[in-house]
């Protein structure tokens, strides 16, 4: 993974001062989003998962649902994807999945194909490591609520530091 370059809060406290390379990406239209899984332990209440995917393991690339990974890599081509996000539910609740499609995809369009992942966990450095050695670009973590103002000292101040 590259060297995070850590940006300091604006005036009003925003971090959202530049947009990260799959943010450019998504901008652009050219993210295939692949939903890896729609189980997860928590009940955040921003969560826009419809009672099809909710708490099912199932996979869609966009919105096509997988049974194989030739229906990934065709999603992928049908809409000239220059890379990927991985989000689910809880995506790292199946890391080896994850990977393998980190894997597939780079391995079909090549390291330019930028992937990134959400997640509401704290993943340990066995996690991280085994993201960035897979060939993972970008993780955004996405904590739980009551951890939003008080994050320094917690699992995900570790994780964030650590990725």
């Amino acid at each position: 993974m590259k060297e995070l370059n850590v940006i300091q809060p604006d005036e009003s406290g925003s971090y959202s001062t530049f947009l990260t390379d799959g943010c450019l990406c998504c901008q652009k239209g050219a993210k295939m989003v692949l939903f890896v899984t729609g189980i997860c332990y928590r009940d955040c209440f921003f969560c826009p998962l419809s009672e099809d995917r909710k708490n099912k393991d199932v996979i869609f690339a966009n919105e096509r649902a997988v049974l194989t990974d030739a229906d990934v890599l065709e999603e992928a081509r049908a809409m000239s994807a220059e890379g990927t996000g991985i989000t689910g539910g809880e995506p790292l609740l199946e890391l080896e999945k994850v990977i393998h499609y980190i894997r597939l995809l780079k391995g079909e369009f090549g390291q330019s194909h930028h992937i990134h992942l959400y997640t509401s966990t704290a993943p340990s450095d066995d996690y991280l490591q085994a993201l960035a050695e897979a060939g993972l670009d970008e993780i955004r973590f996405h904590p739980p609520f009551e951890l939003w103002n008080k994050l320094e000292g917690s699992d995900f101040s570790d994780s964030l530091k650590s990725a």
